[in-house]
């Protein structure tokens, strides 16, 4: 077994807590401390790292919407400085193999707070981005889980994300058009949840078509 982030080879320590397990380990030690994941407390919404019930976030969408379409996001991991260049070798360097190395934590997170038979919708990208990237990085997060995926949203705004600032993002107009009747459950899935934008922009659609529930399960927490 190698290490999906440093390739390093790793041993399997063989303990009575380990002789049956026969899962394939995606990160070494060192690679595994650094990643980060989310403590507690946080907003029981969106995961952000607060005092308060709900945050500041969570409470703008609420105001600005009337009612958030959002039931909840769960993410896994902070967003420290390791983590930003996992992703940038992930998105922008064209390293799909380090998907991988979250694989374990995503199925654990998913069986935690969902129940199975439920459809994911993976962010679209615009045409351009895959072109430029090669993949969808949020429907490489998704077929880890090996559940039925749902299909029927594109992606109109062209725009990167990364390129607005907060406020931009908060009110920009919803970049997504819906092509087919969603299902009643669909938990959203991306990489990076940040102002909750693109996801709730995507559940504002979807809840107006006739789903019933909608979550997410986002990889890290800005």
């Amino acid at each position: 077994m190698h290490c999906k982030i440093c390739l390093q080879s790793i041993e399997k320590d063989t303990t009575w807590s380990t002789l049956f397990d026969f899962r394939e380990r995606t990160l070494c030690l060192s690679c595994d401390e650094q990643l980060e994941k989310i403590r507690e407390p946080t907003c029981k919404k969106c995961m952000k790292r607060t005092e308060e019930k709900l945050c500041s976030d969570c409470m703008f969408w609420e105001q600005h919407l009337g009612e958030d379409p959002l039931d909840r996001n769960i993410s896994i991991y902070t967003y420290n400085e390791y983590m930003k260049e996992m992703m940038s070798r992930f998105k922008y360097r064209g390293d799909y193999e380090i998907v991988y190395a979250w694989k374990d934590s995503f199925q654990q997170a998913f069986h935690a707070h969902f129940s199975k038979g439920i459809h994911l919708l993976p962010i679209p990208l615009a045409e351009s981005r895959i072109f430029d990237r090669g993949f969808n990085q949020a429907e490489a997060l998704a077929r880890l889980l090996d559940q039925p995926l749902f299909a029927g949203m594109i992606r109109t705004g062209q725009e990167k994300q990364s390129k607005r600032t907060k406020w931009e993002r908060l009110s920009a107009k919803n970049p997504f058009e819906l092509i087919e009747t969603p299902p009643e459950n669909v938990i959203i899935i991306d990489d990076l949840f940040t102002t909750g934008s693109t996801v709730r922009f995507a559940a504002q659609l979807l809840k107006k078509a006739g789903a019933k529930c909608v979550s997410s399960l986002t990889l890290v927490r800005s």
